[in-house]
């Protein structure tokens, strides 16, 4: 069963104040996702990775390999909307009520003007690659605020990718 999760109004108001984001940039773009179809399209296990085609591996700092859905890209003026999936190390993080989180599938919104980016939607699965129903999705503008992009990072790989 997914839940939704928003935060305070204060917490949106802080980020609705940082105008260099929307989540205009991502809303009703008609790409799947958590739903009727996998985001991970293709029907293949659970353990193999996903189409390369469409995922592009990305490998940050921390050594976590995430994958950028290249067909979800969406441009509105200096803002690049973009999908990413990130497998968890394995049991190691839980929900509160006991849940295994194993992946997340988050919506961002690169900006290339200031180099800053904005995740605006996350949401959370018990199977790896994003892959069935999802344990509970945080939507945005309450999410955070824009942050730096750092040399290095998925977002900061993903600015150079896609703001040249």
């Amino acid at each position: 069963m997914s839940r939704s999760v928003r935060l305070a109004p204060a917490a949106m108001a802080i980020a609705i104040a940082a105008t260099c984001f929307t989540a205009a940039a991502h809303a009703d773009d008609g790409i799947d996702l958590p739903g009727a179809r996998s985001p991970m399209s293709g029907g293949t296990p659970e353990m193999t990775s996903p189409d390369p085609q469409r995922w592009l591996p990305l490998l940050g700092n921390s050594g976590m390999v995430s994958y950028f859905d290249q067909t979800a890209v969406r441009r509105r003026g200096s803002e690049v909307g973009v999908v990413v999936v990130r497998n968890s190390p394995a049991g190691v993080i839980r929900t509160t009520s006991g849940e295994t989180i194993r992946s997340s599938l988050k919506r961002m919104v690169l900006n290339c003007a200031t180099s800053m980016y904005a995740v605006v939607e996350q949401t959370l699965y018990s199977k790896r690659f994003a892959r069935g129903e999802s344990i509970y999705t945080i939507h945005a503008p309450q999410l955070g605020k824009p942050q730096r992009a750092q040399s290095g990072t998925i977002a900061g790989e993903l600015i150079d990718k896609l703001c040249r």
